[in-house]
């Protein structure tokens, strides 16, 4: 409407408002194909969900596409360290890489993170290496901190067992408390931020993926 009183103001003409009417029309041809050529928009949420599970993160694939979460790794880190953590560099770079493998198989083979209360220190002891070796690890050389692998791992080991029956005799609590969490709520928020996707969302694409 600002455009057409300005185009007849600019034209001197009187204030009408008349020449809207071809914007309107242009307008609502571009919704209208805008609207043909979305299938999301036709067709809802399921159409919607399947563009998100294949944008979203890589946990939200069945156990035979799953990658370890060794992507969230870094094997050449910043000089830029104190000179406590210079010199345990030194004792550790070696074993960096077997460090990596050794957690992502404790978070993948062996669940260690369905204990709600694994720590670093955890982590350690299992390795039979002292907790600061693991405290090192996650500040040079992963992309997140250790809460958020803890999450991570937790969220892709919720899927497997999604994808393994879990729910067909289990509610979505039942799976928070064997993951891991200490409730539904925390285990919702993390489910969504991982997979772009709710729980049930997850559940309703995994049911009408099988069909298809």
């Amino acid at each position: 409407m600002i455009i057409s009183f300005y185009n007849e103001l600019h034209n001197q003409s009187n204030l009408s408002g008349k020449s809207f009417a071809v914007f309107s029309l242009f307008f609502w041809l571009f919704i209208y194909f805008k609207i043909l050529f979305t299938p999301e928009i036709l067709f809802g949420l399921p159409i919607l969900n399947k563009k998100l599970i294949k944008f979203s993160s890589p946990l939200a694939k069945s156990t035979d596409d799953q990658k370890p979460i060794s992507d969230n790794w870094i094997l050449e880190s910043s000089n830029q360290k104190n000179e406590q953590d210079l010199k345990l560099q030194k004792k550790i770079i070696s074993s960096i890489t077997s460090y990596i493998n050794e957690i992502d198989k404790l978070s993948i083979d062996d669940h260690v993170f369905r204990n709600p209360n694994v720590s670093t220190s955890d982590l350690a002891a299992k390795l039979g290496v002292p907790t600061s070796h693991i405290v090192y690890l996650f500040k040079y050389h992963s992309k997140i901190s250790f809460s958020e692998y803890r999450t991570l791992s937790r969220i892709n080991d919720s899927i497997n067992l999604i994808n393994k029956g879990f729910l067909k005799n289990n509610t979505l609590e039942a799976l928070a408390y064997k993951t891991g969490f200490a409730s539904y709520n925390p285990f919702f928020s993390a489910f969504k931020k991982v997979t772009a996707l709710s729980p049930q969302d997850y559940l309703k694409l995994n049911k009408t993926t099988i069909e298809d």
